[in-house]
């Protein structure tokens, strides 16, 4: 995965443009670098570093192609780094996305004599473009577009898109772009052409041409124009990088489920079970996700622990020993307590199982084995597509489990990839509308010094991570509290006029519950209840995703809570991405 940017002009061009274009593009991937270009042959210069401290960019070219890298499969690595070669060298690529079937089609080319170098699924595409037309890669299954050069025509850059976007900038001047998004195509194109899903073509710096999966030429392309000032460019035309996090989780959680592979669920799932403790741990976000995951393996048979990282060590470490599992939660992977807790479990015995967003991290380094969440680079501080696509893994990975317990079977997980994809079309077409929504409420909530947010059953952790949302965004003081104790104390303050946000429970079981305690507060007039059917809807679906469905409404209004109490959203005080002390 990662972020592609390339140029094809009439004369020669200063790397510096293509260095520039893939500096915009840092937010999809800082796992290394990397271009191709011509000179006289196909040249390739790359580094496992980030774009800025990548002493590689230097002369000119004609036409170049550029990726900057996001590792979710294959280290961050130096033969990891894209651009990646074909056997004889003669072809490079550069791709953003996955892969789903790429062992199996590795296993095949090698069969046929292809020589791999890397750990990647991207390889597979050069070796394949060997030996077939650009057009039957598009019968590969997964999400991903792609940019490549061959030395049998140099003026050329070729293109396949299959549901990861894409873009051609019509440069100013005799030079044409090719892009993963259209703000970083400001100042050099005035206008953006969306190459369409399942397409391939090519470009060169007068001419481009598309095709469709059967060799036709589509005419008719819809065009952009390409109109952000510099900085919002940085963020994709987004004021700040968390609402661009917001609205890429559709997307997000769709590639988590699909970057799972079948061989590390199942091994999982068989330590899961085997396993005579199960503990989950993490901190903040990643240990409110570990909450919910409690509610997944409970109801796939499988009782666990779940236990702040901080707590760990004088909580459950005497404890641990041979035949227990820890299933460790970290994004960064780098968070000092989680790497403290494993490692000590690890020395008593224990089996570490990793959940991380950064595959080169201490985390995937110390597991025993790991499991990717392949939400893309999360550049503000306050966590959103990350925990939903954490949600995602968790929820696979129960459900795995479920099939060794007997609880499930392959039809229920089919189902729920049949959900999951619902829920991200359904997310992708309401995003706006909650988004209103929310900026509505916050007109309300941003004057306050605190609120409450409540749930209860599986969503219970949800009003936790929202309430953590709310300080971390907004620097509100906001407390998530289960619903039955909202009963116990708390109701003095919303008796008072304390702003409260009740998440509708996902259990039948908690209606009575959530409308007695509806019925309980006198001041409903700052009470704001959340649900797909309540003033603040949010997206129906079933109850082991409404977590996902209910957090996306409270990460929006956290966001524009914050926005009107003007703080530093993306970098609050205090706080980084990965706490290492």
């Amino acid at each position: 995965m990662g972020g592609i940017f390339g140029f094809v002009c009439r004369n020669e061009e200063p790397i510096s443009k293509l260095k520039e274009g893939l500096r915009r593009l840092v937010y999809r991937g800082y796992d290394g670098v990397g271009y191709s270009f011509f000179n006289g042959e196909l040249k390739v210069r790359k580094s496992p570093l980030q774009v800025d401290k990548a002493d590689i960019f230097s002369g000119s070219a004609k036409v170049a192609i550029g990726h900057t890298r996001y590792a979710s499969r294959g280290w961050p690595t130096m033969e990891n780094t894209h651009p990646i070669l074909d056997c004889k060298g003669k072809i490079a690529v550069v791709m953003d996305g996955i892969i789903e079937d790429y062992e199996k089609l590795r296993d095949e080319l090698k069969a046929r004599g292809h020589n791999f170098v890397t750990t990647t699924d991207t390889e597979v595409i050069p070796h394949l473009l060997e030996e077939i037309d650009p057009k039957d890669i598009l019968r590969i299954k997964g999400m991903y577009s792609l940019a490549y050069l061959t030395e049998e025509e140099k003026d050329k850059i070729f293109f396949i898109q299959s549901g990861q976007p894409l873009y051609i900038g019509i440069g100013k001047g005799e030079c044409t772009f090719i892009s993963s998004d259209i703000p970083s195509l400001y100042g050099f194109s005035e206008e953006a052409l969306e190459v369409p899903d399942s397409s391939y073509g090519f470009v060169t710096y007068n001419v481009f041409k598309v095709f469709d999966n059967q060799g036709r030429e589509i005419k008719d392309i819809k065009s952009r124009k390409v109109k952000y000032t510099p900085e919002i460019a940085e963020k994709a035309g987004y004021p700040h990088f968390m609402l661009k996090e917001i609205y890429e989780i559709p997307e997000a959680i769709i590639r988590s489920f699909e970057s799972l592979m079948d061989k590390y669920l199942r091994l999982s799932a068989m330590i899961i079970y085997s396993a005579k403790h199960v503990y989950v741990v993490g901190n903040g976000t990643s240990y409110h996700a570990g909450l919910v995951s409690s509610y997944y393996l409970s109801e796939n048979g499988i009782g666990v622990n779940v236990v702040s990282s901080a707590e760990f060590p004088y909580f459950a470490l005497d404890n641990v020993g041979v035949g227990d599992v820890v299933v460790a939660i970290s994004q960064s992977g780098e968070t000092g307590d989680v790497v403290r807790s494993i490692k000590a479990a690890k020395m008593r015995g224990s089996v570490i199982l990793g959940i991380t967003n950064s595959v080169g991290s201490r985390l995937a380094l110390e597991s025993n084995v790991y499991l990717p969440i392949t939400a893309g680079p999360e550049m503000a501080v306050p966590a959103t597509k990350t925990f939903t696509s954490t949600l995602i893994v968790l929820l696979a990975l129960s459900n795995y489990v479920g099939m060794m317990s007997g609880k499930k079977d392959e039809g229920d997980f089919n189902r729920l990839k049949i959900s999951i994809k619902d829920l991200s079309e359904s997310l992708e077409k309401r995003m706006d509308e909650i988004s209103s929504k929310a900026k509505e409420i916050a007109e309300k909530v941003y004057k306050h010094e605190g609120l409450y947010v409540s749930s209860s059953g599986i969503n219970f952790p949800i009003s936790l991570e929202g309430a953590l949302k709310f300080k971390e965004a907004a620097y509100l003081h906001a407390e998530g509290i289960q619903l039955g104790e909202l009963l116990h104390g708390p109701i003095v303050l919303t008796n008072m006029g304390y702003p409260t946000v009740i998440v509708r429970p996902a259990e039948d079981a908690s209606i009575p519950l959530y409308e007695k305690v509806l019925d309980r507060i006198a001041s409903k007039n700052n009470v704001v209840t959340l649900g797909p059917e309540e003033s603040f809807g949010s997206v129906k679906t079933s109850k082991e995703l409404s977590p996902i469905a209910n957090i996306v409404p409270l990460q929006l209004l956290a966001y524009y809570t914050g926005v009107k109490r003007g703080t530093p959203i993306d970098t609050p005080a205090g706080l980084v991405k990965a706490v290492i002390t």
